[in-house]
């Protein structure tokens, strides 16, 4: 049971998160460790995510792996069947799988695989999520679903034009969600980190840096001083999925 003389407390709480091998799910992962709750964590890239799994399993706490595919269905559903078999029921759902093509391409450089990709990853993956988890998020008594959606394409232009359409798309799809399922006592709220050193990011900075014939370094270099860390989105994040944030609607958004 959670310690009801800090609101900010996970335990007892099942949590998934989506792209959890590294950046923000990674450090969205192990503040929820810390914070006593039991972590399933779902990624296409094995290797990370069993490197994940294994680093923070060291440290104490109750985490599992599961690769998953979040464009295809039949891995979605086996996720959450791993968690309803294993757990019995799922109380919080952080969708931060996302995906990058294409930067500074012009429409006719884009292909139109990079941009199905793009969006079948980061808006059709954060559908798919919703749809199986939701009968046992209704099942349970603080039931919390963030979709991270991103700054670009919700309040400015993005490097990309398939990221983002596909974030927008997240933004729309979550704030629809969240009026869907307010009946069913499931609190729907959508993140949008800003500039995070994350790999996703950085291979940005990379890509303009080279286009530029600028220096790769002095991009990181810069990139490092003055982003932001996940695990500063982390903590907005496991305050968004505690009993803290009950009264909160909409997206939060952070540097």
């Amino acid at each position: 049971m959670s310690d009801l003389s800090n609101p900010l407390d996970l335990t007892g709480s099942v949590i998934l998160i989506t792209g959890g091998a590294n950046g923000i799910g990674e450090a969205t992962a192990r503040l929820c460790l810390q914070r006593g709750a039991a972590v399933v964590i779902a990624d296409m890239n094995q290797e990370a995510g069993e490197h994940t799994a294994t680093a923070l399993r060291e440290h104490g706490g109750q985490i599992d792996f599961v690769q998953t595919d979040v464009r295809e269905p039949e891995q979605v559903s086996a996720l959450i069947d791993f968690i309803r078999q294993k757990h019995g029921h799922l109380d919080k759902l952080v969708c931060a799988a996302g995906v990058m093509r294409g930067p500074y391409q012009q429409p006719e450089e884009l292909t139109l695989e990079d941009f199905e990709m793009t969006m079948d990853v980061n808006v059709k993956g954060a559908f798919l999520c919703a749809k199986y988890a939701t009968p046992l998020l209704a099942a349970s008594k603080s039931a919390v679903v963030v979709i991270v959606a991103s700054g670009a394409g919700v309040i400015a232009p993005s490097s990309s034009l398939a990221y983002g359409a596909s974030k927008g798309g997240a933004n729309g799809f979550s704030m629809t969600l969240a009026n869907h399922l307010a009946p069913r006592n499931i609190r729907v709220n959508t993140l949008c980190p800003g500039n995070i050193v994350t790999q996703l990011k950085l291979s940005i900075d990379i890509t303009a840096a080279e286009r530029a014939g600028t220096s790769v370094e002095e991009a990181l270099q810069k990139a490092h001083q003055n982003y932001g860390i996940p695990d500063g989105v982390a903590h907005v994040i496991a305050f968004m999925l505690s009993d803290e944030a009950d009264y909160l609607r909409g997206a939060l958004f952070t540097r």
